[in-house]
């Protein structure tokens, strides 16, 4: 009988996250996830803005851009590692920044939660390998990672599983109380729940005064 450990598919549990979403009646019907890359925007005007992202989901967006384009106005974007995506403004949300919903067909959702998946497994282990960027990554679940608190402090977890809504770790120290910010590799996010020798953590965008 083989010894090797068992593979976590994560591209299936993002697949799961949005199939679970797709019914949700909201204007937001996706958990976006804190992800930061660079991109350009192209207006319907034919202007091209420098834009970055704040959060991405499979079906939606928000970014900052110096100049935001109308509500209702139909954008182009170019984000870095997820190439060409379109779709049209909701709203604009705080100062300099807009939300947009793809016009992505299932196929298209279902290729973002991928890439969604391997830019996640970069952020989540913090600069470890991996596999080749393939659409399916599977991490190993011992694969280690650093944690910061908020006091400041850090130390190495172990993944126990994650998905683009959150993550279980293993540590061995004293686990923060629920509600705490942590960050996992470079993603913050908040502690949701105890478990034995460690926590669980649900992805949040950290605002800049916490």
């Amino acid at each position: 009988m083989s010894n090797a450990a068992p593979k976590l598919d994560l591209a299936a549990a993002a697949r799961r996250l949005t199939a679970a979403q797709v019914g949700i009646r909201e204007r937001r019907r996706f958990r976006r996830i804190p992800i930061e890359v660079n991109g350009r925007l192209l207006d319907t005007l034919g202007r091209e803005l420098d834009c970055r992202t704040a959060d991405i989901s499979p079906g939606d967006i928000r970014i900052a851009a110096p100049a935001l384009p109308s509500v209702g106005e139909r954008v182009v974007l170019y984000l870095d590692g997820f190439g060409r995506v379109s779709g049209s403004v909701a709203r604009h949300c705080g100062e300099g920044e807009a939300a947009v919903i793809f016009d992505f067909s299932a196929h298209k959702r279902e290729k973002m939660a991928e890439q969604l998946t391997i830019a996640m497994n970069k952020q989540l282990f913090d600069g470890a390998i991996v596999e080749d960027e393939k659409p399916i990554v599977a991490a190993r679940p011992d694969h280690m990672t650093r944690i910061e608190f908020e006091d400041g402090q850090t130390c190495m977890g172990e993944i126990l599983d994650f998905s683009l809504a959150g993550v279980t770790v293993r540590t061995g120290r004293n686990p923060p109380l629920i509600g705490a910010w942590v960050r996992i590799g470079s993603i913050h996010g908040r502690v949701a729940r105890l478990i034995e020798g460690g926590f669980a953590v649900d992805f949040e965008n950290r605002p800049k005064s916490a």
